[in-house]
């Protein structure tokens, strides 16, 4: 297994289509273990909320849905090294886990 950091927007875009298959797929064939943390969690339901692309409820369910599917990970902010500061959990992320 191989593990994999995925952006926030790659998980709302297969949210958005309602149909994650694709990417699941994806995951198996290369055997990719994706890593989140709440960091990474909240923006994926912050975004969905705040443009309206799904209800709290929903977005809810995707979240605990993404959870069942990845590898959590404790945040241990370090890092303040990205472009864009909102990133910088990403950055911690990848650092902290290759």
């Amino acid at each position: 297994m191989y593990n994999l950091l995925v952006d926030a927007n790659v998980w709302i875009k297969f949210a958005r289509s309602k149909n994650i298959s694709p990417l699941l797929d994806r995951f198996v064939a290369y055997r990719f273990l994706p890593v989140t943390n709440n960091y990474l969690l909240a923006e994926i339901y912050e975004a969905l909320i705040r443009n309206k692309w799904m209800d709290e409820r929903q977005a809810a369910n995707l979240v605990s849905f993404i959870r069942k599917i990845t590898y959590p990970v404790t945040e241990r902010a370090v890092y303040g090294i990205s472009p864009d500061p909102e990133d910088n959990y990403l950055f911690d992320l990848a650092v902290q886990n290759s």
